[in-house]
């Protein structure tokens, strides 16, 4: 019933603004700035988050300080009524030379108290629906733009791309408050896979319950189909699924996300990172600040963000909504409590891209950008070590590739056997070590357009192998490339490689080749 009527109501907002429900901006640069407000909006619920955990302890006792007045003069109003209907007179009171004036400032003292706790009742109830609707809009905002490959690579790119040098002092803050954000969006795409894939059904009893309510089992759907690849895929996802999906299971998901590190804001955490939060931990420190965060995140999701009050015509529609609420919280706080455990289904879908994301947006004190290029193998080892369900581990790297979205390679162009510069710029390779991505220079000038490129292997100079097999000479190498074959692309963002002109394309993908020079031996 209250799924019918949100989708009634969104379907009645998308009707009125002439809008679709995903709104794609046009230009790169709108991409950029809706990262950038997203980062305002989470900044926002960290604020409002600090507030509350500097509060909240204060709170709960003033509540049941409020709490047992009202309980006391009640119990002490019963007594003395109860008394008169069964003696027909009032008893006497120590001390009180009038029963009925003691009775009269005991109902004085009562209704002060319950009109005083209500008035402290309706503030909570106003911050908490302030952080509600926060977090709620944030997470609409994220999945606006997870509504297909495309879009999803532009908006993950960008992020990596903008990426400050690992000199400059506000990359630690920067990629803070974007980590969540990253986050957020590859575990949703991360699910999309495995419910697409595998069997998502078997992670959550809410999970089950609510694919079960959601999808048709014969037709699962695909939430991430590019637009103009829907004619080609019937499966693409219909507007009532497509909604009902989005409020029932990828918003509990995208705020369990967003939110499993912000008890590191509270005074406690603080206190344990002292002046410096970005410095290195002893173990002894890790395992105490991973105890804190998840407690004082609970505490954030069932008391700071809770159930929203909302008022309903019947008791049976108020029930239902809170039934249903309630089954999510309890959802995102089951994926924060099963972070800590290996191999957990439900943890995993947390814990694996948020592990890539710190490799991606390290915000350590040192930092080489070169380590970005081990997120793939470092989660390749965790499977084979039994950390992370192999799936899942699977499905994440056919997602992103070997070569970061936003990371730059040297590969050598089919046709002229010269050495370009190329950017990865979508996900979903068919080949994990062929990237897709848009070459930026050619006979090594700058040079940008709309077609894409899947490097192949042989090409990649990444790879040994493709070195010692291809037309140049070892000492080229050496003297050409003495930082490795790889490059930090974020450096050349929005100085030599405009974003607007970058995330043009046309649709048409190239696979560049090996290049066989004039003389190549084609023989057997």
């Amino acid at each position: 019933m209250l799924l019918e009527h949100h989708i009634n109501q969104l379907k009645k907002a998308q009707l009125l603004s002439g809008k679709s429900l995903s709104t794609i901006p046009p230009m790169a640069s709108a991409i950029s700035k809706r990262i950038a407000k997203f980062r305002q909006d989470y900044s926002k619920q960290v604020g409002m988050a600090k507030t509350f955990f500097a509060e909240y302890q204060e709170q709960l006792t003033a509540k049941a300080k409020y709490k047992k007045a009202i309980k006391a003069y009640q119990e002490q109003i019963d007594l003395i009524e109860n008394y008169r209907k069964e003696k027909g007179k009032y008893p006497k009171i120590k001390n009180q030379p009038s029963t009925e004036r003691y009775l009269r400032k005991l109902y004085h003292f009562y209704d002060k108290a319950l009109n005083d706790f209500r008035a402290f009742e309706r503030k909570i109830l106003v911050l908490q629906a302030e952080r509600y609707q926060n977090l709620d809009h944030l997470v609409d905002q994220i999945l606006d733009l997870l509504d297909g490959q495309r879009i999803f690579s532009q908006f993950l790119g960008t992020i990596a791309l903008s990426v400050p040098s690992p000199e400059e002092k506000v990359r630690h803050v920067r990629n803070e408050k974007n980590k969540p954000i990253f986050i957020t969006a590859l575990a949703i795409a991360l699910f999309e896979e495995i419910r697409t894939k595998h069997n998502a059904e078997q992670i959550h009893p809410y999970l089950a319950k609510k694919l079960q309510e959601i999808f048709p089992p014969e037709n699962p759907f695909n939430l991430m189909v590019d637009k103009h690849e829907e004619e080609q895929k019937p499966n693409v996802m219909p507007i009532e699924i497509k909604i009902a999906y989005r409020e029932e299971i990828l918003k509990p998901l995208a705020k369990a996300c967003l939110l499993q590190s912000i008890g590191t804001y509270s005074p406690e955490v603080e206190a344990l990172f002292g002046n410096d939060r970005y410095r290195m931990l002893s173990p002894d420190e890790r395992e105490s600040l991973l105890k804190l965060n998840r407690e004082k995140t609970a505490d954030f999701i069932k008391i700071g963000i809770g159930i929203p009050a909302t008022r309903f015509d019947t008791k049976e529609a108020r029930a239902e909504f809170i039934q249903t609420e309630a089954e999510k919280v309890q959802f995102i706080l089951d994926i924060q409590s099963k972070l800590s455990q290996i191999q957990d289904p439900l943890g995993d879908l947390l814990r694996i891209p948020m592990v890539y994301t710190s490799i991606i947006l390290s915000t350590k004190p040192e930092f080489d950008y070169k380590q970005i290029y081990t997120a793939f193998d470092t989660l390749e080892q965790g499977a084979q070590d039994n950390i992370y369900h192999p799936e899942y581990i699977h499905l994440f790297n056919c997602m992103v590739g070997r070569f970061p979205l936003g990371s730059g390679i040297y590969f050598i162009q089919q046709e002229t056997g010269e050495i370009e510069r190329g950017i990865v710029s979508s996900l979903y390779p068919q080949n994990p070590d062929e990237p897709i991505c848009k070459q930026i220079t050619r006979r090594q000038l700058q040079f940008l357009c709309q077609t894409e490129v899947v490097i192949s292997s042989p090409s990649n100079l990444y790879f040994e192998i493709s070195r010692a097999n291809c037309h140049y000479e070892s000492d080229y190498f050496k003297t050409r490339f003495p930082n490795g074959f790889i490059w930090n692309a974020s450096e050349l963002w929005e100085v030599q490689v405009p974003a607007v002109n970058f995330w043009k394309k046309d649709g048409t993908i190239k696979y560049n080749e090996l290049f066989k020079p004039l003389d190549y031996d084609t023989s057997e």
